[in-house]
């Protein structure tokens, strides 16, 4: 993963369509934080939540400025295409087919987990290639996900499960985007 990582720098395209597809995936998410809020109970920390998760896919888009004057406006040239667009969606059927508790923060903590080890990888890359491309404040606002994340959901016993089961999603996904 960190060699494909380096790879993807260099190659200028794949690296905008890799943006491209962090923001897509990073919108996604967010519009599912706020398809899960009760319409008039919204609890403040989703707000937050749903509102750094947009903003993470806007720092994504604005990042691509870096490496192009004209940035895809849209999601239509995002790496590997039905995958990407489905993978939020695979994981949430698969975690309703699992248990009747709401999904909501199962899927999130799962994808937190996957940011926690996505997001460094990724740094890691940009700094050897010493691109100018940053995403640490994504990476900070992930970790305080994952640790609210995992207080809510501490005696969760589907936790794990909803891990091995977006691995999965994951390594399919990652077949696709490295094709």
């Amino acid at each position: 993963m960190e060699l494909y990582l380096r790879y993807l720098i260099l190659d200028n395209q794949r690296h905008i369509q890799w943006l491209n597809t962090l923001s897509y995936l990073e919108n996604c998410g967010a519009r599912k934080i706020a398809e899960a809020e009760h319409p008039t109970l919204v609890r403040r920390e989703m707000l937050k939540h749903a509102a750094e998760e947009f903003r993470h896919a806007h720092h994504l888009k604005e990042q691509m400025k870096k490496l192009t004057p004209e940035p895809p406006a849209d999601y239509q040239d995002i790496l590997g295409g039905h995958h990407t667009r489905r993978y939020l969606d695979r994981l949430e059927l698969a975690v309703c087919r699992l248990t009747n508790e709401m999904v909501y923060p199962l899927v999130t903590y799962a994808i937190e987990k996957r940011a926690e080890k996505l997001y460094p990888l990724y740094h890691k890359a940009l700094r050897e290639m010493k691109s100018n491309i940053t995403v640490m404040s994504i990476i900070k606002e992930e970790e305080g996900h994952l640790e609210e994340m995992e207080k809510t959901l501490e005696h969760n016993p589907f936790k794990e499960k909803v891990c091995e089961i977006e691995s999965e999603i994951y390594e399919t996904w990652w077949s696709k985007i490295v094709l």
